[in-house]
C-alpha cells in the first residue's frame, strides 16, 4: 500500500497521485485516525 502524504489537497493532486501509482492521498495535517484506520487494513505477512 502506498500513501501520498502532502499539502496539496485538490481534487486535481489527488488524481495525481492515482496516476502515479498511490493508493492513498492524504493531506497535512495528517487525521491520524484516519490514518490508523488506513493502517489498520494493512493484511498481515505471516
Amino acid at each position: 500500500m502506498l500513501v501520498a502524504l502532502t499539502s496539496w489537497g485538490q481534487e486535481e493532486d489527488r488524481r495525481r497521485t492515482r496516476d502515479s501509482g498511490f493508493d492513498h492521498h492524504l493531506t497535512k495535517p495528517v487525521d491520524v485516525d484516519q490514518l490508523l484506520d488506513m493502517l489498520a487494513r494493512i493484511p498481515v505477512a505471516r
